[in-house]
């Protein structure tokens, strides 16, 4: 899975479409945003708000939807300044996101980004709702200094250039958001952004590749279940399901990997166990 750096880091795209417009209604009002990332445009849409807020929280989260999805999405933001011009607003901002999902029993930050200087444009129309028209983030690599450097005013160059700084105060709202969200569910679990240490299998290296590249990149399930000893959970159709791999040994001697799909109330629903022959895993 992703994992984030406690810094910078621009997001990963699945897909860019460029120049095709896409339409579609949530709340039942249509916004149109122009997104700038480089020299990249995306055009999408997404509802509004009346508050600038949420509104900017609101355009976070729909711009984490390109990371892997996790079981909760969360975003974290700190508005540095505003700038007005008529009925624009233009908003200088850090922001992060990240998705949540279980592993070994604690609800971590699966994937997401780091603290990224971002500028959104909202026009705010009569009613008071604000329409999101550009989400620009600075360009990567040995560009991205001076891509800040144009997108943000001077007074603001010690926030955006120091990110290691500033992005605890984005990962502790993000936590909080998760914490809610475990307790409308009625779930206590450690809460938490950092990375969740993990054990890989001890078993022959090919054997290994074999296994954990080769036959998870071919089976769903195999992909579904954690490339680490322990465990990870989705909600597939409304139903929580808990994927476990485990490490055993045959009465023979061998290495024994077993990959299982369980209920919460531990019935297994599937169940793949690997004896490991040399370089050779070989299903039983």
């Amino acid at each position: 899975m992703i994992k984030r750096s406690e810094f910078f880091r621009k997001k990963r795209y699945i897909a860019i479409i460029t120049g095709v417009l896409c339409f579609s209604v949530l709340c039942g009002i249509l916004l149109t945003k122009a997104k700038n990332i480089g020299n990249k445009e995306i055009t999408t849409t997404e509802a509004n708000t009346k508050n600038l807020e949420k509104a900017v929280s609101q355009a976070i989260k729909e711009e984490g939807k390109d990371y892997l999805e996790g079981e909760y999405i969360t975003e974290g933001h700190t508005i540095l300044g505003t700038e007005k011009n008529k009925n624009k607003i233009k908003v200088y901002s850090l922001a992060s996101v990240g998705y949540f999902g279980f592993e070994n029993g604690i609800f971590t930050d699966i994937s997401g980004s780091g603290a990224i200087p971002t500028v959104m444009i909202f026009e705010k129309k009569k009613d008071g709702t604000y329409l999101l028209k550009e989400y620009k983030e600075p360009a990567d690599g040995s560009d991205q200094e001076e891509s800040i450097k144009e997108l943000f005013p001077e007074k603001y160059y010690d926030k955006v250039l120091a990110l290691n700084d500033e992005y605890s105060v984005l990962a502790k709202q993000q936590e909080t958001q998760a914490a809610q969200y475990l307790k409308s569910i009625g779930r206590k679990a450690e809460v938490r952004v950092s990375y969740v240490d993990k054990q890989l299998p001890s078993i022959n290296t090919e054997a290994s590749n074999k296994l954990f590249a080769e036959y998870m990149n071919n089976d769903s399930f195999l992909m579904t279940c954690p490339y680490w000893l322990g465990t990870r959970e989705e909600i597939e159709d409304d139903i929580r399901y808990i994927y476990e791999t485990s490490q055993s040994k045959t009465e023979d001697g061998y290495d024994l990997i077993t990959f299982q799909k369980k209920t919460e109330d531990n019935t297994v629903v599937e169940k793949r166990s690997y004896k490991i022959v040399g370089s050779e895993p070989m299903l039983l």
